[in-house]
This record gives structure tokens, C-alpha cells and sequence, in this order.
């Protein structure tokens, strides 16, 4: 047996508390009932040769073969590992040696061949190179050497190489001499010194951070051996110890339980075990131990070379019991969406740990004790010995808290546009919650009240997250602010002529578009001017200059305005010598000669009131009173007096106008009017 932990030599098992009395001795390794021995993974080239010995390669070229352990090594508790190895019986082209690795990859890795020595390939790792060939290119020393080396290189060359090489053995340059050379490599986690002894002689040790800086902080990881051939070859093997892994200087077993105490000595060496009560056999180095209560056996046994070594185990006998926490806590949330649970017992090993759920449980994951769990329920951790002896079992009820706290936007308006340059917005969120905003790529905005109300003139999608303190549970709602900031094309269109035939300009083909918008208009003119806006697409000038046409579209404020001269014809002349009063009107409703209006006897058609400034219309009846009277601009009579119908008969007109356009005319005109119905 191989351990690295010291004892007092003289001890008392009180409350499982162990008490220095005298010198110190070296325990040993107590292992459970079921462990009959460890398991060891073999690939590529590598053979069994039976007794826990493996041969790496044979006597043929390019071989490449690995051995690993089957379990974790823990790199936070120290270790000792004792071993031999043998190199071949070819010296001067033998080749190419072995390497003891410590790696993450697993017990089916296998590196390449030739002078990598089989650990090519492993990052990261640590080895401790046996090397039996000089390749110059990394450094090699003539002579068989030891060198530290890592992160599947064997150049002795930083970064990689981290010690040596010195020559193997201290008194012969030679290790290929067909013997088994004893190895020992030793690990304290407490000063990260790693040594080798090889031929009972300490060859290297360095202080190296196996854990963070080789492997990043990670504490298990597998070991073995590889090894290879080149174009020089050499059988080379290792022999291993049945229980090579030192689990501590104590074990735990159940009332009336059964435990196998093992060690590991030099061949045909003799054991000593005291005391040899409960044992089944106080002088071999494999003994069955059934103590009805708790007990410090110390044996004596000659070891790795010639050492005579006494190691002592402590077997505490009392009931199993399991115990379990979670990690960060008993709740499930949105910071936790996940738990460790980790179990423990009092039963240092020899224990195996299962976790099980309810029906409303999930566990994630589990690996011996540890287990990562995502819904809230009732874990259980079974705790079994290996013997089956006893058993125990403890409860975690895990709870879930993914409450969100609501939070809503409003905003002063949707819209940005002619009308609204800026718009605010706010959230409002249930009392505690942390807000935090997602703004449009190149927002322009400002806090009026942080964090919940800001202003801002950027369209886009405001994104506002509450978080709940509590557990990190996360709300979103989000509202989106549109721009539309289309203007109205607007084309005033072209205007008629004002002359004195035709005194009303008509503006044609006002035109606004896009026409997907309700458009509101406004013309104006200057100088002073006269429109009849009734209708703004088709108005109606009486008065020649510039007018104007503004344009606002309803649903966003946004206008435009263009404009259309008006003219006059400055030469246009009418002659109203031929005007002439009508004799006869039939005011009856028929639409035919309704009212009294004078003509151009040379030209009927044309509105001659349309151009006349100043009018007088005087109509008597028969005996000299005047029955209607008008003085100011052009009028049409209807048949009516002070509103009343007048009567069928003969009436005198008198009429006098001023005409201006073209030219000053004035004329009187006079004669009967016939009134009819």
C-alpha cells in the first residue's frame, strides 16, 4: 500500500476525533468491501501481462499504446503513486520511452507515436517523461532523462517544458537494461510540489499549479501511462498496484459490516497487522475486517526499496447517515434557473449516492453525490454502502419563484409628425422593479423623470425590461412610435384671363396629391383680391393678382402651398351703344323671360349687366309714381314690389348706366314694359 499521510503512532478513537500522542508513522489505505481492486483502461498497443503489469509497445516500429486509471484523481488532496517500469533490453537503438500523464480527455484517449512518446495531442495535461532517445529539436539530454513537460508537448523548452530534464537514473545513463526500475511520484496540494523518485532516488520535484494553471481551475482528472515506437522500438511496460490510490487513513463502516484492509508491499514480504483480533487473516497484505465497534489497526510490511513501513488505518463503526444541501439555495428563479444539490455522509467512501425525484421534480443532471436540478420538488439522496449493510436517506424540497413584475408604456402621442415634434413616454411598472430601456440605433432622447418618463423626437420601437429584485425574473413590453412627415405636392393649377367679356376668372386643374391623405385648404391672394373658394379645386376669381393656395394634410399637419397669377386684359372693350331694355317679361316660374335684364342688340347673349359699374333702374306706372327703385351696382328685376307680386299690366322704365371697362360709356334707355303672367 502507498500512502502519503502522516499518523500518530500511538492513537485513541474517541467521538471520531484522532489525538496526537507520540511520533509520527505513515497510514495506510482502508478500501471498501466491494473494491476488489481497480480498474484500468487499455488502449492501442497496450497488453495485459497479468499482476496489474501492462506492456505499452513490443519490439515493432510506429506502436502507441496507453493505460489509464479508471477513476478520478482528486489534485486537492496529496497523493502518492508507486509503481515500476521497464524499458526494453535495446540500448543504443531502443526507443522511445514512457510518459505519466494527468489529463482531462478520459480513459479512451491515445496520443501518436514516435518521439511524442504517446502524449501528443493531450491540452491540457501534465507528464512526467521517461525518455530513452535524444531528439535534439526538444531539447533532449544524451542520456536517459526525466523532465516535467505539459500540454501534450515533450519539448523541454518553455512554455511547455516545466522541469529538467536531468538524467533517470543517478548512477547509470542507461534505464534500457531489461530491469524494473521503482518509481514514485508524490503530490502536495499545500505547496504544489510535485517530485519523482526513480531507483529510490529523488530525481526532480518543481512547485507547479496543477490545478489552475495547468488545468484551468479543474480538480479531478485521469492519469495514466503512454507510450510509443519510432523507427526504434523497445518493449516497455508498467506495473501497477492493485489498490495504487491512497483513499485516506480512515473509513466508516455499518454495526456488523465487513471491510477489506489492503496494502501494497514488496513481494514474498511478510504483514503484520495489530491488533489481530477481527481480522480474518492478521498476516497477509489482504485482511477482512469485521470490528463490533471502533478500532486502529497498524501493520508492518517491507515496501518499494527495502523500506520497512508502518501504516495505520482507523475503522469507526456507526450507523450511516446522509445529509444534503442546495447551492445557491432551496428556490429556483430566473438569476438560479438551476440548483446544485450536493449530498455527504459520514462514510468517507464505500458509499454509493442516488438521487431521485417526485413526480414534479427534474434533475438535470447527477454524478455520485452531486446532482443539478430545474423544477421545483422533493429530491431525495439515497446513501447505500457497498456492502448493502445499511442505507439512509435525506429530503430537499425545492421551490420556484419566476415572478415577473409588470410594466406598461404609454406615450403622449403615437405619432411624430408636422404637428408633434416630440412625443413622451412612460413606464409604468408594479412597485420595486428595475427598468431598463432599449432605444431605436440613433435615438435623440432625454430623461424628463429617469427612469421612467423620457422624451424623445426618434421613431422606432422603445423597448422597456422590468426586473423583478427578487429573482432576476425579467418583463418586456415594447410600443412603437411611427413618423410621418409627408408634405402635399400641390400645383395651383392656371387661370382664365379677366377681360370685360368674361370678368370671372375660372382656375383650372388644382391638383393635390399623394391622395391617400384628407387634404384642408386656404387661398388667400395679394393684392387684394376676390375668390369664391366654394368649391378649392375648381374657385372662381373676380379680381386679377397672385393667389395663393395653402394645403394642410389633416392627419398630420404637414402643408405646402403654391400659387397662380390671375391676370387682366388691360385692351379688352365691349360697345354698348346697342343696348336695349326689354318690352315684355313673364315672371311665372316657367324659366322663360323670369326678370328684367338689358341686352346688346347686337349681341343678346352677352351679360351686359356683367360689366356695368353704375346702374339706375326706375320703373313707373301708368299715371307717373314710381313703383320700383334701385341706384348702385347691375340688378335684375323680378316682378315684384316691396316683395309682393305686381300686377299684369303696361309699366314705364327708365334705366341710366356707367360702363368702365375698356372705356367710359354711359347711357339712358327708356320705354313701356309689358308685365305678364
Amino acid at each position: 500500500m502507498n500512502c502519503a499521510i502522516k499518523c500518530p503512532s500511538v492513537l485513541h478513537v474517541q467521538d471520531r476525533q484522532i489525538f496526537r500522542v507520540a511520533s509520527l508513522i505513515v497510514c495506510c489505505v482502508l478500501l471498501p468491501l466491494s473494491h476488489f481492486g481497480q480498474t484500468y483502461f487499455l488502449n492501442g498497443t497496450a497488453a495485459s501481462q497479468g499482476g496489474d503489469c501492462y506492456q505499452l509497445t513490443t519490439t515493432l516500429s510506429n506502436q502507441n499504446g496507453a493505460v489509464w486509471y479508471g477513476e478520478f484523481i482528486d489534485l486537492t488532496t496529496p497523493f502518492e503513486l508507486s509503481f515500476t517500469m521497464n524499458f526494453g533490453t535495446f540500448d543504443s537503438n531502443g526507443a522511445d520511452g514512457m510518459v505519466f500523464v494527468l489529463q482531462d480527455v478520459g480513459t479512451d484517449a491515445l496520443g501518436q507515436s514516435g518521439g511524442a512518446l504517446g502524449f501528443n495531442g493531450f491540452d491540457p495535461s501534465f507528464g512526467v517523461e521517461f525518455d530513452t532517445w535524444n531528439n535534439g529539436q526538444y531539447a533532449d539530454l544524451a542520456q536517459d532523462h526525466i523532465g516535467f513537460v505539459s500540454d501534450g508537448s515533450v519539448n523541454h523548452a518553455p512554455p511547455t517544458g516545466l522541469g529538467g530534464p536531468v538524467q533517470a537514473s543517478l548512477d547509470n545513463i542507461n534505464i534500457e537494461d531489461g530491469e524494473d526500475h521503482p518509481v514514485k511520484i508524490t503530490w502536495d496540494p499545500s505547496t504544489q510540489i510535485i517530485a519523482v523518485y526513480f531507483d529510490c532516488a529523488l530525481r526532480l520535484a518543481e512547485q507547479i499549479d496543477l490545478i489552475d494553471t495547468i488545468f484551468n481551475g479543474q480538480s479531478l482528472v485521469y492519469w495514466g501511462f503512454t507510450g510509443s515506437t519510432g523507427g526504434s522500438y523497445n518493449n516497455q511496460s508498467v506495473c501497477l498496484s492493485e489498490n495504487i490510490i491512497a483513499t485516506g487513513p480512515e473509513t466508516v463502516i455499518c454495526p456488523g459490516a465487513s471491510v477489506e484492509l489492503n496494502v501494497v508491499g514488496a513481494p514474498n514480504s511478510s504483514y503484520t497487522w495489530d491488533p489481530p483480533t477481527f481480522l480474518s487473516n492478521p498476516e497477509e497484505a489482504t485482511t477482512w475486517c469485521t470490528p463490533d465497534s471502533s478500532m486502529v489497526y497498524t501493520v508492518t510490511y517491507e515496501g518499494f526499496c527495502d523500506a520497512l513501513i508502518t501504516d495505520s488505518v482507523f475503522v469507526f463503526v456507526e450507523p450511516l447517515v446522509a445529509s444534503a444541501e442546495a447551492t445557491p439555495g432551496y428556490t429556483l428563479t430566473c438569476d438560479a434557473p438551476q440548483l446544485d444539490l450536493s449530498g455527504t455522509s459520514n462514510f468517507p467512501n464505500g458509499v454509493s449516492y442516488n438521487w431521485e425525484s417526485n413526480g414534479t421534480g427534474n434533475i438535470a443532471t447527477s454524478l455520485g453525490p452531486n446532482a443539478t436540478v430545474d423544477a421545483a420538488g422533493t429530491y431525495t439522496l439515497v446513501v447505500t454502502s457497498d456492502d448493502g449493510v445499511c442505507t439512509d436517506e435525506t429530503s430537499l424540497e425545492i421551490t420556484a419563484d419566476f415572478s415577473t413584475l409588470d410594466v406598461s408604456l404609454t406615450a403622449s402621442d403615437l405619432q411624430l409628425d408636422c404637428n408633434t415634434a416630440t412625443v413622451e413616454i412612460t413606464a409604468t411598472a408594479e412597485g420595486g422593479a428595475a427598468l431598463a430601456w432599449a432605444v431605436p440605433a440613433g435615438a435623440e432622447w432625454a430623461w424628463l423623470n429617469e427612469p421612467v418618463v423620457l422624451e424623445t423626437s426618434t421613431a422606432g420601437t422603445w423597448i422597456v425590461t422590468s426586473t423583478n429584485p427578487a429573482n432576476g425574473c425579467e418583463f418586456e413590453t415594447a410600443m412603437v412610435i411611427e413618423s410621418d412627415f409627408t408634405e402635399p405636392l400641390v400645383e395651383a393649377g392656371w387661370s382664365d384671363t379677366i377681360t370685360c367679356a368674361s370678368p370671372a376668372a375660372l382656375i383650372h386643374n388644382v391638383l393635390v396629391t399623394p391622395a391617400s391623405y384628407t387634404p384642408l385648404y386656404e387661398w388667400s391672394w395679394n393684392p387684394a383680391g376676390s375668390l369664391n373658394p366654394v368649391d378649392p379645386l375648381n374657385p372662381v376669381a373676380y379680381q386679377p393678382g397672385m393667389y395663393y393656395l395653402l394645403v394642410t394634410f389633416e392627419e398630420n399637419g404637414c402643408s405646402h402651398s403654391d400659387s397662380v397669377l390671375v391676370f387682366q386684359d388691360p385692351e379688352a372693350f365691349v360697345d354698348a351703344s346697342s343696348a336695349t331694355l326689354p318690352n315684355v317679361i313673364s315672371p311665372n316660374g316657367d324659366g322663360l323671360n323670369e326678370r328684367f335684364r338689358p341686352f346688346l342688340a347686337t349681341d343678346p347673349e352677352f351679360p351686359l349687366l356683367s360689366i356695368v359699374d353704375q346702374y339706375q333702374l326706375n320703373i313707373f306706372n301708368r299715371w307717373g309714381n314710381v313703383l320700383y327703385k334701385h341706384d348702385g351696382g347691375p340688378v335684375e328685376w323680378d316682378g315684384r314690389l316691396n316683395g309682393d307680386l305686381a300686377a299684369e299690366g303696361v309699366y314705364y322704365v327708365q334705366m341710366s348706366y356707367l360702363i368702365l371697362c375698356g372705356g367710359e360709356q354711359r347711357g339712358t334707355l327708356q320705354g313701356e314694359l309689358h308685365l305678364v303672367r
